[in-house]
């Protein structure tokens, strides 16, 4: 008798796709809750509700599935959210200002998004291959942002070091809102608090990036 060929399961499209997409909320959830050393496939697969072996066949495993966690909207805000619907408007600003609105709308966007604070809470206790990846996201939107800047700051000035230091101040500030109402006198929890910020933000990006 002819032994018979045994086929290889074959997972409905849609089915595979939605797995995915459980896949990849979960690991926020459990990044958010657990931070990045005690993460591993056997949580994720749990919180998702599925069999940890699809982590591996769908991501090859955990640090790729991160990375398409870190590559979605829940968790950054991409370049388009940033520059909104004025981005004619935003082409013609001098440095100073462009500057100014990038980290005042930086800093509501990661405002809005709790996972992310805590996700962001974690990876200033360690960095590792999960969190490199996480970064890497955050990098490209400030570059598509700053693609925009048709006049360039003065000589004198590092750019670099600068948004160095202004991503650092907002991350902080966000990550320090969730468990501190005021810090240094200013309420981070109102709407007046966060406006002194921003005016600050303003006023540090005029003596810095202009002659005046």
């Amino acid at each position: 008798m002819a032994k018979l060929k045994v086929l290889p399961k074959v997972i409905p499209i849609r089915n595979k796709e939605q797995t995915k997409a459980k896949l990849i909320e979960a690991v926020g959830r459990v990044m958010a809750d657990v931070g990045f050393q005690r993460l591993g496939v056997n949580l994720v697969a749990r919180e998702a509700g599925v069999d940890k072996k699809l982590i591996y066949r769908y991501f090859n495993g955990l640090p790729k599935l991160v990375a398409a966690y870190g590559q979605t909207i829940d968790f950054w805000p991409d370049a388009a959210e940033l520059l909104g619907s004025d981005q004619e408007t935003i082409r013609h600003m001098p440095p100073d200002k462009l500057l100014a609105l990038f980290f005042k709308r930086y800093l509501r966007a990661i405002l809005s998004r709790p996972m992310t604070l805590e996700i962001l809470a974690w990876e200033a206790l360690e960095r590792n291959e999960l969190t490199v990846g996480l970064e890497e996201v955050r990098v490209r939107t400030a570059l598509e942002f700053f693609e925009l800047m048709e006049t360039d700051p003065n000589d004198e000035v590092d750019l670099t070091a600068l948004v160095l230091i202004m991503a650092g101040a907002m991350n902080f500030l966000a990550v320090r809102s969730r468990i501190h109402k005021t810090l240094g006198g200013v309420d981070l929890q109102s709407k007046e608090g966060w406006q002194r910020i921003d005016r600050t933000v303003e006023q540090l990006m005029n003596v810095v990036l202009t002659d005046g």
